[in-house]
């Protein structure tokens, strides 16, 4: 296999174009909001597309989906042994246990953090997300139950296993899954983020672009080879792909089928593997299909019941004759686009905002001042001071869309990321902005209403773990 998916049409491959297009008209009338898609099939890329203002070689925060990352890279220290499946989770962290040890926590195995049966009752993330050490506040919990009997959730437990690693391997996790599985999968660009303490962040963070995700999936329809090449054993992936967990009881959705490690298992022996926003990638081993997904908006179930009824249930193992539909199905996959601000007018008597500077009152972001430069009426370049971040420095345009980087939140830290942004006056005295941080599935919009002397800031998010909407006043600094 090259470097990228070979590019085939969908007939040769028993798939026709009209049910592709077919998917793609129904996740529009259901609004999903899906940002990438790419359906492989025999190893090759039948149908793909990148909705504007999305880009196809921009990274794309996993959220969750970064835990099935994790799991093959227990995988890989299994196979090479540097752990075993059943070593317990206390023994790599002696300095870290609380001073009372609990029974069950003794008894915490690395195939319970794979399975999410680590003994804990509710899902505790919230309390361990706030904590400097991870690793130390995930001991120190209450485990209620015997690892292994119960179900429960948890980004942590994933955690638990990029920390394991990096005790046995001498490596970040990070630099240990780029060496061991990025590098064989022929990913050349990833990040991935770190908790407080430093520790490469086992349930979250990583970014990959859709293409990799493709390839993560393809090598796990292999069973663990890529390219010709073995890169974690067949028998950690028929291990992974099954269910370990019934995770039935305590989560709802109607491809819950059982919990393998840190993958969820679908019907007719498929699996796959679920994001924060709708990150997704499926695998069909039985119709040779890995479909992978990007979204801004959680949508699984309704994803994966259009993967099967317009593209699985009517896949065949036979070429079919090729016709008009896949003309149409070329065109609308160049030409997916969201909705977009609008290019407005400008009004004649908008403030003057050249070198013009607001103090924001007191907010939930610690943003203190905005100042502007506008040289020109179709440009603005926007700046905004924080108290404890790196200041944002955003560029507009009023006559089309406009591209940077911009230092802003993916899903633990700040980082410099791409962004689109689009600017338009709804009226003299009324600025919006808007930007698309393409990396991730955020739209930001500021709305800053203009009374004399003063302004009335308003910041809403699409959604976000660690952002909350706010609305303050500033006063112009003379």
């Amino acid at each position: 296999m090259a470097t990228s998916f070979e590019i085939d049409i969908p007939e040769n491959h028993g798939i026709s174009s009209k049910a592709i297009s077919e998917f793609i008209d129904e996740s529009e009338k259901q609004d999903l909001q899906i940002t990438s898609f790419m359906l492989i099939r025999n190893q090759k890329a039948i149908a793909q597309f990148w909705k504007k203002p999305y880009e196809k070689d921009c990274l794309q925060l996993l959220f969750s989906l970064t835990k099935s990352f994790t799991s093959i890279g227990i995988g890989i220290a299994y196979d090479k042994g540097l752990i075993d499946l059943d070593d317990y989770a206390t023994s790599f962290f002696s300095d870290k246990l609380p001073t009372i040890t609990s029974p069950n926590l003794k008894k915490i195995k690395i195939k319970h953090l794979l399975s999410m049966t680590c003994g804990i009752h509710e899902n505790t993330y919230a309390m361990l997300y706030t904590q400097k050490d991870w690793v130390k506040a995930f001991l120190a919990q209450d485990f209620p139950h015997e690892p292994g009997t119960y179900y429960r959730y948890s980004t942590h437990a994933s955690h638990m296993l990029s920390a394991i690693v990096e005790k046995v391997s001498g490596l970040s996790f990070f630099d240990f899954m780029k060496d061991n599985l990025f590098k064989h999968l022929e990913i050349t660009k990833a990040t991935w983020e770190v908790c407080s303490s430093g520790i490469t962040a086992g349930g979250m963070g990583l970014s990959l672009t859709t293409e990799s995700i493709a390839k993560f999936g393809q090598m796990l329809l292999d069973k663990g080879v890529y390219n010709g090449k073995r890169i974690v054993s067949e028998k950690y992936i028929e291990l992974a792909t099954t269910e370990q967990s019934d995770n039935r009881i305590t989560e709802t959705g109607r491809h819950r089928n059982g919990y393998g490690y840190q993958i969820r298992i679908a019907e007719s022996g498929c699996f796959f593997g679920v994001g924060g926003f709708g990150q997704l990638w499926f695998v069909a081993p039985n119709e040779k299909n890995v479909v992978a997904i990007t979204s801004r908006k959680k949508n699984w179930d309704s994803v994966i019941d259009l993967i099967y009824a317009k593209i699985l249930d009517k896949a065949c193992d036979e070429t079919l004759t090729l016709s008009a539909e896949f003309e149409k199905l070329t065109i609308k996959l160049a030409n997916t686009a969201f909705s977009l601000p609008d290019f407005k007018v400008i009004p004649k008597d908008i403030p003057d905002l050249n070198n013009i500077c607001y103090i924001i009152e007191n907010n939930s972001h610690g943003l203190k001042s905005i100042s502007f430069e506008q040289k020109s009426c179709d440009q603005l370049t926007c700046k905004m001071n924080y108290n404890d971040r790196v200041d944002s420095v955003l560029k507009f345009d009023f006559r089309k869309p406009e591209s940077g980087n911009d230092i802003f939140v993916k899903d633990i830290q700040f980082h410099k990321q791409k962004y689109i942004s689009y600017a338009a006056w709804n009226n003299s005295n009324s600025l919006e902005l808007t930007l698309f941080y393409i990396e991730t599935p955020y739209v930001v919009t500021y709305s800053i209403e203009f009374k004399g002397d003063k302004i009335e800031f308003a910041f809403h998010m699409n959604g976000s773990i660690n952002l909350q909407d706010f609305k303050v006043l500033g006063n112009k600094y003379c």
